[in-house]
């Protein structure tokens, strides 16, 4: 079965978003952090499904290059990238097993919808986590004009033009759970 599945919607859906630096988007940002950082991955799904969970089935995933998330898939001697499981590290075979199984192509930039979030976000995490991957997927909620993308501080960075009902929902359970830096 497919973890994720390509999106018709290619481009990432914010005109208002930095993409080369978040913080200089034209937008609001909270930084919400997780209170206990023993368990980060864990951590960091509980407050996705705490957060998110209500919007999960509308959430598009960006990423620049799919396949280049990880650091070990690129050989930095000779500047090109290598998807071959062989000599890659746990998390990056995990990773580019959910590409292969999903039909991701290898030179596929935009968005994917995700068809099982608790495989996508534990490997994702883990690469996060462990410092596997040098930037981060972004989850965007079209429909209610924000995206956010997590931290491997153990931290989730929400961006949003406007707030809405939508937006004052999750900042609320954000400050009763989390500690929160406006």
């Amino acid at each position: 079965m497919a973890t994720i599945l390509k999106e018709t919607i290619k481009h990432f859906p914010f005109d208002w978003a930095n993409l080369n630096s978040y913080r200089e988007s034209s937008a609001h940002r909270k930084e919400i952090y997780l209170k206990d950082q023993n368990s980060l991955i864990e951590g960091l799904m509980f407050l996705f499904y705490s957060l998110f969970g209500d919007s999960k089935g509308r959430l598009i995933i960006y990423n620049k290059s799919w396949w280049d998330f990880c650091l070990d898939a690129w050989d930095l001697d000779k500047d090109q990238y290598n998807y071959d499981l062989e000599g890659k590290s746990a998390e990056t075979q995990e990773y580019l097993k959910i590409l292969k199984e999903s039909g991701i192509q290898a030179n596929y930039s935009g968005c994917c919808v995700c068809m099982d979030w608790d495989r996508f976000l534990f490997v994702v995490l883990e690469c996060i986590i462990n410092r596997k991957a040098p930037y981060i997927p972004l989850f965007c909620d079209v429909e209610n004009k924000y995206f956010f993308s997590f931290h491997h501080t153990g931290s989730i960075g929400i961006y949003y033009k406007e707030e809405n009902n939508v937006i004052k929902q999750i900042l609320s359970k954000a400050y009763e759970r989390c500690a929160v830096d406006d």
